[in-house]
């Protein structure tokens, strides 16, 4: 096989829920297809050479172990069923392979319960994450410095993603396709794979994640504020008192943590907030404009034009699932 770009991990354990796993994968070959070269390879990966059995009862044998030196760009952790304490015992070698992972530079992405192995390998610490809400109780209890979010599909911190479901999952999927190709590419595969593509949850945040990979924790504390407070009056000199640093330095630091001027990052995430709203709601764009921040329609519309090259009306009508 020829070189590939971007190399993809897919973790198998006892239990996973191959449904939970295909699907990333048929995603990524459509790429492939579509793009007519090889973006994309990956490997399903076990942490032994023996092979494991599936949640539906199939035998699963890998192309790699966790045993091996092998170093990939992405790792997928998909769901699986059963009891942590005795997954944890039957795969020793899963938390230090992906320590070793995520300290060479891979990001970590799981399907709901997949955030177990995460936390385990303590990648989430001090950081917030999400999963399935029946599995948050177990994973508060086990993992107590992690903080849960469990009305939120999807979450990235630093180069760290959860979801909490297989329709998030697929989310999770597409939204690491638009990082390498774009939103074009990620747009044209969901139309064609996922017809349902309207949520129940925002994906304004996790649209959000390429800023976040970084390690500066003041700065990812000054966004998660921003998250939550985005379309009220915001004084960065505010920002800059709360987080201890004057304003000069916090600028800087802000500029050199995201690759974005605070004021710019702040557009930014009122345009995703809009973008989402237009795609799955019937308000009124001037309503949109003012629930994102934006009392004055011409600069929102100005705005939304600069940063997505198309105007508010263009983009419902190109987006929205029809």
């Amino acid at each position: 096989m020829a070189p590939f770009g971007i190399r993809v991990a897919f973790a198998v354990y006892e239990g996973v829920w191959a449904s939970t796993l295909y699907p990333a994968a048929d995603v990524l070959q459509s790429v492939n297809l579509r793009q007519l070269t090889g973006t994309f390879s990956w490997n399903i990966v076990t942490p032994t050479e023996q092979s494991v059995v599936s949640y539906s009862g199939q035998r699963m044998t890998g192309d790699a172990t966790m045993m091996d030196s092998g170093r990939y760009d992405w790792v997928v952790l998909p769901h699986f069923w059963g009891d942590f304490d005795r997954a944890l015992e039957v795969h020793p070698q899963v938390a230090h392979w992906l320590q070793r992972q995520y300290q060479s530079g891979a990001l970590i992405a799981s399907v709901n319960s997949g955030a177990f192995w995460a936390a385990q390998a303590g990648l989430l610490q001090g950081r917030r994450a999400t999963a399935y809400w029946r599995h948050i109780p177990a994973l508060k209890q086990q993992f107590p410095n992690v903080e849960w979010l469990e009305q939120q599909g999807l979450v990235e911190d630093a180069g760290l993603y959860t979801s909490n479901g297989q329709n998030a999952g697929m989310d999770l999927a597409m939204h690491l396709v638009e990082r390498v190709c774009g939103a074009e590419m990620a747009s044209d595969l969901a139309r064609d794979i996922t017809f349902d593509s309207r949520r129940d949850y925002d994906l304004t945040l996790f649209n959000m994640a390429g800023f976040r990979h970084h390690r500066d924790d003041n700065i990812h504390h000054v966004q998660n504020w921003l998250d939550k407070h985005f379309a009220e009056t915001v004084s960065f000199r505010a920002l800059a008192d709360n987080a201890g640093m004057s304003k000069s330095t916090f600028l800087r630091r802000f500029e050199r943590a995201t690759g974005e001027k605070p004021t710019r990052y702040l557009q930014r995430l009122r345009v995703e907030a809009a973008k989402h709203r237009l795609i799955n709601s019937d308000d009124n764009i001037k309503a949109i404009s003012i629930n994102v921040g934006y009392r004055d329609f011409s600069y929102f519309s100005k705005i939304f034009k600069v940063i997505t090259n198309l105007s508010p009306k263009r983009f419902r009508e190109r987006y929205r699932p029809r």
